[in-house]
């Protein structure tokens, strides 16, 4: 079972850098590592020999994490190989971004020191009235995120009547019952996966948030390449809820005691592989279908307004001067909030609260 463990957090962490890996390339041309960069310079040898130094950097990163983890399984106990899935998530999002970081702020100080906006016109173009293509989810993800759901909540309700008051809740690494309680707490279960479910589906059906800004240079290719990330996103959040409503129906087998405990190492296996497999495909699959279709032309006399003073690292937007509240990030795809808006500072300590509260109910439930 160690081996087994090692064995998935090896794996996690594999996906994490495919993902991290790709982040880079789906960027506008004009923004790598997120500095704003005129059509006329983006192919500098210096954005090239940056990007390699990134996926160096992160290469080494892995292997080193890698090597971690085969240490990790050879001399730590079970629980904590279970502790350390978690763990490695935040732990490779960490490394990555600050390897973007520094990335970013030597390629910036590069773009000042040679001039690079020396002598171009400045604007900002914004894309006015409904797109010409609204973007939707897939109906292929929406039809399957309803089913396992409508599944889980049936499986919930024929099996309620039947189970004892008192039932097994929570299993330890070494498959053995450590947690007992009532059988309504099968209903907080299903309740949390339908919560997740609107969530997610709401941001896949409410997207565009933010503005939608594109660059003045060469507006027609910005805006197909704007709606092809949009799209990617809403898909990938449409896809999400399938995974997670999966997950829950194999757990819900096993606390409504349609699968013995006995098999539980048989289901753990599989759940732990449907969530680090299911969840890195999914986005690695939509991230590369994110990717702009080429670099940008001089269609037009302008480019797009160096702003870089606004992005801390690339990543953070402070703009106390902008009335928006959403803006399109330049790392990844999808929209970051102006921490330089009121609303903003309030959005990000509730999104605090909602973890630390998440948190809080994982160890609520955990083994008692």
């Amino acid at each position: 079972m160690n081996a087994l463990y090692a064995c998935i957090n090896a794996l996690m962490l594999i996906w994490m850098l495919i993902i991290f890996w790709l982040w880079p390339g789906l960027t506008p041309p004009t923004l790598p590592f997120g500095v704003r960069v005129p059509p006329t310079h983006v192919n500098e040898p210096v954005i090239g020999q940056l990007r390699r130094l990134y996926r160096l950097m992160l290469l080494l990163t892995g292997l080193v994490g890698l090597l971690v983890l085969l240490l990790g399984a050879l001399f730590l106990p079970l629980r904590w190989q279970i502790g350390m899935m978690p763990l490695i998530v935040l732990g490779a999002a960490v490394m990555a971004s600050a390897l973007y970081a520094f990335v970013h702020g030597r390629l910036r100080s590069a773009k000042e020191r040679e001039g690079w906006y020396s002598g171009l016109r400045q604007a900002v173009a914004v894309e006015v009235g409904v797109p010409e293509q609204r973007v939707r989810p897939s109906p292929f993800w929406l039809g399957l995120d309803l089913l396992l759901l409508v599944a889980l909540w049936v499986l919930t309700i024929i099996r309620y009547p039947v189970l004892p008051e008192r039932i097994p809740l929570h299993f330890g690494p070494d498959g053995q019952i450590d947690r007992w309680g009532g059988k309504e707490e099968l209903l907080w279960f299903s309740l949390l996966a339908l919560a997740l479910n609107i969530l997610l589906l709401s941001l896949a059906l409410a997207l565009p948030l933010g503005r939608r800004q594109l660059d003045p240079a060469d507006p027609e290719q910005a805006r197909r390449d704007q709606q092809r990330r949009q799209q990617a996103l809403s898909n990938m959040l449409a896809g999400v809820p399938a995974i997670v409503n999966l997950s829950f129906f194999l757990i819900l087998l096993l606390l409504t005691q349609v699968i013995p405990p006995t098999d539980l190492g048989v289901l753990l296996v599989v759940i732990l592989l449907i969530l680090p497999l299911g969840l890195g495909s999914l986005m690695v699959f939509y991230l590369t279908r994110a990717r702009p279709a080429r670099a940008y032309a001089m269609h037009t006399n302008y480019v797009a307004r160096d702003d870089d003073r606004y992005w801390k690292a690339g990543l953070f937007y402070f703009n106390h001067d902008d009335p928006a509240l959403f803006v399109e990030r330049r790392f990844g795809v999808g929209w970051t909030v102006n921490l330089g808006h009121p609303l903003g500072v309030v959005l990000l300590l509730a999104l605090l609260l909602v973890v630390v509260a998440v948190l809080l109910m994982v160890l609520l439930l955990g083994p008692r």
